[in-house]
């Protein structure tokens, strides 16, 4: 089912002329780092047995590196579609940063990093179902991703509404809270909230896949991977 829907997703948005070349985030501050894919758009990693992922690499380059206009410090769910958060120098009057930033990245696919700062779970989910709407009716892929946190609740409500509302829309999850299971703080820093970091992704280094950021940047890439094959059977 979720195959069939990014074909779906996708052919709608080629055919609104969406860029397949282009990828755009959303997300807080965990996302707002050159530790998280930028170093893709570089020549610091090493893809060892994962160079099958190559291609990606070359299919989004300059993507990786992009942090766009919907990448904010403490944004939200709920303040995704609040006016104050835009970049008046790039965004225009009454835009939100989702507008702002597809109208200025023309995105075939969206990388959602959220959930630590929604307080409100039912809010949460309504925002949350607003913007997997937008995206597929504008033809944008939407990539919903876990979080390793446990800084909204120590429950993990957050994440049950991403797994959730994955299913039941039908769209990819990135389920990087399960990923992060094995690793050592399972792949959080010492604030708890931002994950552990290495000076390369060489993941032909052990010490590189026992570090959060390397694992989200791989992983990450095999989820874009996939949906490349998917919609290429098309």
């Amino acid at each position: 089912a979720v195959q069939e829907n990014v074909r779906e997703i996708y052919a709608r948005g080629r055919a609104m002329g969406r860029n397949p070349h282009n990828f755009s985030k959303i997300g807080d501050s965990v996302v707002l780092t050159p530790h998280f894919l930028a170093r893709f758009d570089s020549d610091n990693y090493n893809l060892d047995i994962y160079d099958y992922l190559q291609p990606t690499i070359d299919q989004f380059a300059g993507s990786f590196s992009r942090y766009g206009q919907a990448a904010k410090v403490g944004l939200s769910f709920r303040t995704l579609y609040e006016l104050g958060w835009p970049d008046e120098e790039f965004c225009e009057p009454e835009e939100d940063v989702v507008a702002c930033e597809i109208r200025m990245n023309n995105p075939s696919i969206m990388l959602i990093r959220l959930g630590t700062n929604d307080q409100v779970p039912t809010a949460m989910e309504a925002d949350l179902r607003q913007l997997l709407e937008d995206l597929s009716a504008q033809g944008i892929v939407p990539i919903l991703s876990t979080k390793n946190d446990r800084f909204d609740d120590d429950e993990d409500v957050n994440n049950q509404i991403i797994r959730d509302l994955a299913a039941e829309y039908a769209v990819p999850l990135w389920d990087f809270d399960l990923l992060a299971n094995p690793l050592p703080l399972r792949g959080l820093s010492g604030d708890e909230i931002h994950l552990t970091m290495h000076d390369t992704n060489d993941y032909s280094n052990p010490e590189v896949l026992e570090r959060g950021y390397p694992v989200n940047d791989l992983t990450a890439l095999m989820v874009l991977d996939a949906i490349l094959k998917t919609v290429a059977e098309e």
